[in-house]
């Protein structure tokens, strides 16, 4: 389990402008999926709570939970 600090500023000012949280991260995420590094480092598949929402980010964007 980690939780999710977006770096990406376009996620940033939609939740400035959004009137709804559409894509305010989750509290916690399951580790899904280690994917191979790349010339960024690695990448994780992770999933929110329940039913909840699934993304691809990079581990300096993960902490520990």
């Amino acid at each position: 389990m980690v939780k999710f600090a977006s770096t990406n500023t376009v996620e940033a000012f939609l939740n400035m402008v959004a009137t709804i949280d559409v894509v305010q991260p989750q509290d916690t995420w399951e580790v899904i999926r280690l994917l191979p590094a790349d010339s960024n480092g690695f990448q994780y598949h992770i999933k929110g709570n329940q039913q909840g929402p699934e993304r691809l980010v990079r581990e300096e964007q993960l902490q520990p939970a």
